[in-house]
């Protein structure tokens, strides 16, 4: 009897010691886990914060978060309250700093004629014809910057500031398209011209195109005709 109480007693002191070192163990492998995700997300990105700078009348900077896989990621903020006006992900080509001053003064132009500056950034693909040209709106009374389906295409073709027109190209193997959009004083577009062109030349000698043009008016298409070139 004394003898299996003595290994009751025996059995019952190592199912403890065990227990014991394996909350032991659990409690460094957790530790372990927390360090290794923090230093690993130390490594995989760095963080640069640009010095403040005035931009239609908001103090502003830029935070740019990049990941050694290429991604950068770039917000706009107020200065102030860190508010993000903006906020763009992309890859973008190795070197490239996007929060030099003079990379984002080509980037700020009034692409719509009010009088605010507009941000437009490419986003470039495997060929040109690929490539896509975001172009985000300021809006005064939200006081930031929206971004503009019908506005962005793959290229600008001309800012025309004195008669408050911007133009814009796309192409494929078979045609370009030429989009020209008419803003009024408040930037709003009175409305749009499109003109996509084909090659339907019969040989190398001359050239022959045909334009299909359209006149759209809020989003509907008013007027279109059709007419051959030769260059």
């Amino acid at each position: 009897m004394k003898n299996l109480i003595s290994i009751f007693i025996v059995l019952l002191l190592m199912s403890c010691r065990n227990t014991a070192e394996n909350v032991s163990l659990k409690k460094e492998s957790k530790h372990e886990v927390s360090v290794k995700e923090l230093s690993q997300t130390k490594i995989d990105t760095s963080v640069k914060i640009s010095a403040p700078f005035s931009l239609n009348n908001i103090k502003c900077n830029w935070k740019q978060i990049d990941s050694v896989s290429g991604a950068i990621t770039i917000e706009l903020r107020d200065y102030k309250t860190q508010r993000i006006l903006l906020s763009y992900s992309d890859y973008f080509k190795s070197g490239n700093d996007v929060n030099t001053e003079d990379y984002f003064n080509e980037h700020f132009q009034d692409l719509n004629f009010d009088g605010f500056k507009d941000f437009f950034i490419t986003s470039q693909g495997s060929k040109p014809m690929t490539d896509m040209v975001n172009m985000y709106l300021f809006n005064e009374k939200t006081k930031s910057f929206e971004y503009s389906e019908e506005l962005s295409d793959n290229a600008i073709e001309e800012i025309d500031s004195v008669n408050r027109i911007l133009s814009t190209a796309s192409s494929t193997i078979d045609d370009e398209t030429i989009k020209k959009h008419y803003f009024n004083k408040k930037g709003v577009i009175k409305y749009s011209e499109i003109i996509t062109r084909s090659d339907v030349s019969e040989n190398d000698s001359v050239a022959h195109y045909k334009n299909n043009y359209e006149k759209v008016v809020n989003g509907k298409v008013v007027k279109t005709k059709e007419y051959i070139t030769i260059e």
